[in-house]
């Protein structure tokens, strides 16, 4: 039995290690950088090493080596690996996509492998292209078996994205259950809302139907898949579903996105419902809480700066990258 007791020394680790996360300070610096290098050069203070000279393609690398290395280096010092492997969960599925995608489009998507998941890259290639799922945790092999059915048949990757998004949401789930930490399982339950919530929302923008809706909304939220459906299809404000819960706001700015509204600021705020309840856990000294909050803290730096950074090469004007920008954890 993991105490909290147990994390006092990656917990004082930790926020020793916070104050070297993209603040919004930071982001700001690298918003109002003259140069797209004097923007880079902010993330050498976020251990990203030397940026000068930086291309797209190299920044992408630095992102996902600094991401495999934190992760790994977790999951070695945390008292119960566990906890991280649940979050090592998603870039196994993000790995899938890229299988499938790959095979889709006859390409090779080696490049877009992703080393932090539980599962090599090279292990999970091997097992696809052999059809041989060894070495592949259960859940993960029968929704890559379903994904590629499903490509087969319809020659869509992204309905075959819908299967491995549904198996994420439920493999998520069940690894925080066993994990113990009930504010790990509370935000999985969000982030299913969150992602359901995007789901409905673009699906009623497009008039898509209950039949649709039922093939790719995940299973496990606080708001049930039938509810959701069930007021899609009738035209039910989708606020009315989240009255008092953390997504109340998104889901506000969501019946406005489907009444034609921009999307950009309703995904923000289903984002920033997620970095909320993180933000709970400073109040905690020590316990898993604070390693939870951490990785997803990683994440969102990656994503704010990759943001600020294809916003500067492509010279998208800063305020038009700031309206597009998630809370930052410190």
């Amino acid at each position: 039995m993991i105490k909290d007791t147990d994390y006092l020394y990656l917990s004082a680790y930790l926020r020793a290690r916070e104050s070297t996360l993209l603040t919004n300070e930071r982001a700001n610096r690298m918003l109002d950088a003259k140069t797209f290098e004097d923007a880079a050069k902010v993330l050498e203070e976020c251990g990203y090493g030397d940026m000068t000279d930086v291309s797209a393609a190299e920044l992408e690398k630095r992102f996902s080596e600094k991401r495999d290395r934190t992760m790994h280096d977790l999951a070695l010092t945390a008292p119960d690996s566990a906890i991280v492997d649940v979050f090592r969960v998603k870039f196994d599925y993000h790995n899938a996509k890229v299988l499938i995608k790959s095979e889709a489009a006859g390409a090779k998507g080696d490049h877009l492998l992703s080393g932090a998941g539980r599962v090599p890259p090279e292990v999970l290639e091997d097992a696809y292209v052999r059809d041989e799922m060894k070495g592949v945790p259960s859940v993960l092999a029968q929704a890559i078996h379903e994904a590629k059915d499903t490509l087969a048949r319809t020659d869509d990757p992204r309905l075959s994205d819908f299967v491995l998004d549904r198996a994420y949401y439920r493999e998520f789930q069940e690894l925080a259950e066993e994990s113990g930490s009930s504010f790990l399982v509370e935000y999985g339950k969000l982030a299913v809302d969150s992602a359901n919530l995007r789901t409905a929302v673009r699906a009623a923008r497009m008039q898509k139907d209950g039949a649709f809706l039922k093939g790719v909304l995940s299973e496990g939220g606080s708001v049930s898949r039938d509810r959701l459906i069930t007021a899609v299809s009738s035209g039910t404000p989708l606020a009315s579903l989240y009255s008092g819960s953390p997504l109340a706001e998104a889901a506000a700015s969501g019946d406005e996105v489907i009444a034609g509204e921009r999307l950009t600021h309703f995904e923000k705020l289903c984002d920033d419902a997620l970095s909320k309840y993180l933000a709970s856990a400073k109040l905690s000294s020590f316990s898993e809480r604070v390693l939870i909050a951490y990785i997803c803290a990683l994440e969102t730096e990656i994503s704010t700066a990759r943001i600020i950074l294809t916003g500067r090469m492509a010279n998208i004007p800063p305020d038009v990258i700031r309206e597009r920008l998630r809370e930052a954890y410190v």
